[in-house]
């Protein structure tokens, strides 16, 4: 299990330097994880469809999408869980120990992006093609509802465990779908917060 620290207190809102109470309890935090994450990860890789844009029959919708696959011939589908353990004790924890159950939903954050991070390190070291950062349901005007589509190809629930309600959250919590185009004329950075038109979250990366 992998955790970047300095994402875990973007999570919790610090900014500067943490003080020692702070990072004692983030500490406590990690401990906890380290008992209830268990991440599993599952992916398939599609050819590129066009006129209209789609995947495994599947059109997407929105400008941002077709911008961010410019240049792609192959599209990955790829889900990421840390299992109903980790949300069971952060539920636990915010009723017994809020302070905790908040560090312990900021770590679990982190490491279900640093272990995405690992994962989509992988698949770029066994492909001859470039690719690029993932995209998700929800970025730009990327429709969240477009996660059903995510959890029917990739068949979430019988490989991972991830099922999605009928407000389109995944379940787990901590879980995420994505796509990774790829193509020998991938270009630029269409990432997380940059692809996002949001400019009012509390938690949107500081890009340089």
């Amino acid at each position: 299990m992998k955790t970047n620290r300095r994402e875990t207190l973007r999570y919790l809102g610090v900014k500067g330097a943490p003080d020692e109470r702070t990072l004692a309890l983030v500490e406590r935090a990690e401990k906890e994880a380290e008992k209830c994450v268990f991440p599993r990860f599952t992916f398939r890789l599609f050819p590129l469809e066009r006129e209209p844009l789609s995947v495994g029959g599947t059109p997407l919708e929105g400008a941002d999408i077709a911008a961010y696959l410019k240049g792609c011939d192959e599209v990955y589908l790829i889900a990421a869980t840390l299992g109903f353990e980790a949300e069971k004790r952060i539920n636990f924890l915010m009723q017994s120990s809020p302070a905790l159950g908040v560090a312990l939903d900021a770590v679990c954050t982190s490491v279900l992006e640093s272990f995405l991070d690992e994962q989509c390190r992988k698949l770029q070291e066994g492909s001859k093609k470039r690719l690029k950062p993932r995209f998700s349901c929800g970025y730009g005007d990327f429709p969240l509802s477009q996660q059903r589509d995510m959890v029917r190809l990739l068949d979430t629930g019988r490989k991972i465990g991830v099922f999605l309600s009928e407000s389109l959250m995944l379940a787990p919590q901590k879980s995420v779908t994505a796509l990774v185009g790829a193509g020998e004329r991938a270009r630029g950075k269409s990432e997380g917060c940059s692809a996002c038109g949001k400019k009012d979250c509390a938690f949107k990366k500081e890009l340089k």
